[in-house]
């Protein structure tokens, strides 16, 4: 009933704008007398904020309404029964037993276009995030991190298209804060990543034929711990469930970031097509197995985005293990092991050590995670780099933080250990990161 009230109120607004349908709608009901004890509520009502009156706070009780404007004015104060004190709440439901027969008349008359405008609505859900995040990063000499000091919004839409199908999209925009022309930042107050500039760079479907799932189009496709390939690119995957708890996935990609975003591994990011399987089972109740194996359709030296070229590393087959396990209620342990047929550093490892779970409904819920990794320089197809904290051909440790400071908002601090250049030089690098989400 809550819900058609509201649905009532705002198809009653917009109706108000067209004086003849809000005439037509009115004169089926009888007037209201000016004396009557509704009039006394509606002005109590109004003066503990329920339902708004006139610039004093009331309904002026000169002013004779009809029961179909009191039926609009009990349909509000309905939607609002949860801000009321148990003296309001009972006059609520006075009113509301009073012109009982004006709102189901109401519902009646407009139940369809409210089914209508539900029905479009309900098709349509958006999410995201909005993030402030700032980096110290000792690896550059600028403590700038890649230009990783910047406002950052995710926004993604799902809107259904039938009971099997749903379509996509994913618009990032990021801003930089930085003034300085270190890392991807430019001069100026706005920041100039082609592949965030705000508009919808990802668009894809998700359904099924039959028992099989699935997916098509341009997203953020990740596989296991997303050490082995974790990254946006155009594609299609097949899910087909073989018993309970036991998937195979079979799935085919074209990278579709830049190649400087994308591992030294691949001989032509840009013009490659990656292809596999994908076999995720449940052990037992506390443990989780992931396997992929996956081939590369090469296409000769590699070209990166200034035109310089890079050898064929020689990566033709690919796969990775991962592992999840979930020791007690407050612990979980994951690992990761990668591995590709390059001749040299060709293998890639997370360990991960989680304590407790953010719960973003939760204010004061947190986690603490402790990480190891080391990713080799041909080691994997393509990880996801989490915003430049775990670059390829480096190792080290993460020790972090995600701690819920109120109901969507989530604040997020790393302190991090690394190697980097590890097949050649074993730069040193720390790296110093907090940041706030939040969620919608």
């Amino acid at each position: 009933m809550k819900k058609k009230c509201v649905l009532l109120v705002t198809l009653v607004f917009l109706l108000s704008l067209c004086g003849t349908a809000f005439a037509a709608a009115s004169s089926i009901f009888s007037d209201v007398p000016a004396n009557d004890w509704s009039y006394a509520a509606v002005n109590q009502l109004a003066k503990a904020g329920i339902v708004e009156g006139y610039g004093d706070g009331t309904f002026r009780g000169e002013r004779l309404l009809s029961r179909y404007e009191m039926a609009i004015i009990v349909a509000r104060a309905m939607t609002k029964m949860d801000q009321a004190d148990a003296q309001n709440k009972a006059l609520i439901e006075k009113l509301a037993a009073e012109y009982d027969s004006e709102l189901k008349a109401l519902d009646d008359k407009y139940d369809s276009k409210y089914n209508a405008l539900d029905k479009r609505v309900d098709n349509v859900m958006l999410s995201g995030f909005v993030r402030a995040k700032y980096d110290s990063d000792s690896s550059d000499g600028h403590s700038n991190g890649g230009g990783n000091k910047h406002f950052y919004m995710d926004l993604e839409g799902q809107m259904k298209v039938n009971d099997r199908w749903d379509a996509h999209f994913q618009s990032e925009t990021n801003n930089h804060y930085t003034n300085s022309t270190w890392g991807n930042a430019v001069t100026g107050a706005e920041g100039n990543d082609s592949d965030n500039n705000g508009t919808i760079q990802r668009i894809w479907a998700v359904g099924s034929v039959g028992k099989v799932g699935v997916t098509l189009g341009k997203k953020w496709w990740g596989y296991g711990q997303n050490v082995i390939f974790g990254h946006a690119a155009d594609g299609i995957q097949l899910d087909v469930p073989v018993t309970q708890g036991f998937t195979a996935s079979v799935f085919d990609l074209r990278p579709s970031q830049s190649s400087t975003l994308v591992s030294d591994s691949l001989s032509n990011p840009n013009n490659t097509s990656l292809y596999g399987i994908q076999l995720n089972s449940n052990l037992s109740k506390e443990a989780n197995l992931n396997l992929v194996l996956g081939g590369n359709h090469k296409t000769g030296d590699r070209i990166n985005d200034d035109g310089t070229v890079v050898a064929d590393t020689g990566v033709t087959r690919w796969g990775a293990a991962d592992l999840t396990y979930k020791i007690n209620n407050d612990y979980t342990f994951l690992a990761t092991y990668a591995k590709t047929n390059a001749d040299n550093f060709n293998n890639s490892q997370e360990y991960r050590l989680n304590y407790k779970a953010v719960d973003l409904n939760t204010p004061g819920s947190y986690d603490i995670y402790l990480r190891y990794f080391k990713f080799q320089k041909y080691g994997d197809i393509s990880h996801d780099d989490e915003w430049d904290s775990m670059r390829g051909d480096s190792k080290g440790w993460i020790l972090g933080v995600d701690y819920a400071l109120a109901k969507n908002i989530e604040w997020t601090s790393l302190y991090s250990d690394q190697k980097l250049n590890i097949s050649s030089t074993n730069d040193s690098r720390k790296l110093i990161r907090t940041e706030i989400d939040y969620h919608f």
